[in-house]
């Protein structure tokens, strides 16, 4: 059986490219640093925070978002992950990239800690803008490593889509 077509989203010139960033208040600053570590342009930048949406006449033409959440105890992560992209869907343009991350209530992210979880971000970034599977970034042995680091220290990096 044929799988159905699949349009894959424009490739991110993050140097160019309109960037929000969601999360919560203690996760916030990590984002903001971990994007300009990557080399987006400041003013390009849209930084809200998930308790306070932002307003729902407000629209921007953003081809990237980045969502952080921590997960405290029961609260499945996923959940309010996925509330945080619908409220910040208006801000995003249709075939947008979004990047999310959640951190366990426990864990403190060290500065190397959030080097690493920068590389897999722009690395998930590369992979969903990648025009076919044989083009896909390749993932080397350190940044294997790297994504177990993060994996065991409570952090996961996903892509979600909003259904159209």
């Amino acid at each position: 059986m044929a799988r159905s077509p699949h349009e894959r989203p424009a490739p991110v010139d993050l140097t160019s490219a309109d960037v929000v960033l969601a999360g919560t208040q203690e996760l916030l600053p990590v984002l903001r640093a971990a994007a300009v570590r990557a080399g987006i342009d400041a003013a390009r930048m849209r930084v809200v925070g998930v308790d306070d949406p932002p307003d729902p006449d407000e629209t921007w033409d953003a081809t990237l978002a980045v969502i952080a959440v921590r997960r405290p105890g029961d609260d499945p992560a996923f959940h309010r992950a996925q509330a945080a992209a619908e409220s910040i869907d208006p801000l995003l343009a249709p075939g947008a990239v979004r990047v999310v991350v959640t951190v366990s209530g426990l864990t403190r992210l060290a500065p190397k800690l959030e080097r690493t979880l920068t590389s897999e971000v722009l690395h998930q970034i590369g992979v969903a803008s990648a025009w076919s599977g044989f083009r896909r970034p390749f993932r080397g042995m350190r940044m294997r490593l790297g994504l177990a680091g993060l994996r065991a220290s409570g952090v996961r990096v996903f892509r979600i889509s909003i259904g159209t």
